[in-house]
């Protein structure tokens, strides 16, 4: 790998989060696992959060001027609403459960 490709990391990351927290919110429902608990996704999507801050650190850590300020942007966008779902999540598990 040369250094430019070492740069897109954090680009690459941040669109292969997205697929996944797509591929989660329309795969992993009711019908397709009906005796799933609310755990799981909230687990799975914790994760993702998680990774998304990992790409944000990556990002920042570049010396591209473009890439620190696509990495942000677009980190911060994909974080706030996978953060409030997952608040939301952890709220229907909480009334759901006795």
């Amino acid at each position: 790998m040369t250094s430019h490709s070492h740069e897109y990391r954090s680009l690459i990351l941040t669109f292969l989060l997205f697929l996944v927290s797509l591929l989660l919110f329309f795969g992993l429902n009711g019908r397709t696992f009906p005796n799933m608990t609310l755990w799981v996704p909230i687990s799975l999507y914790s994760l993702v959060g998680v990774g998304y801050v990992i790409s944000l650190v990556i990002g920042l850590r570049s010396k591209n001027n473009f890439i620190k300020i696509f990495s942000l942007l677009a980190n911060l966008m994909l974080l706030l609403p996978l953060v409030i779902w997952v608040y939301l999540l952890l709220l229907a598990n909480g009334i759901s459960e006795p």
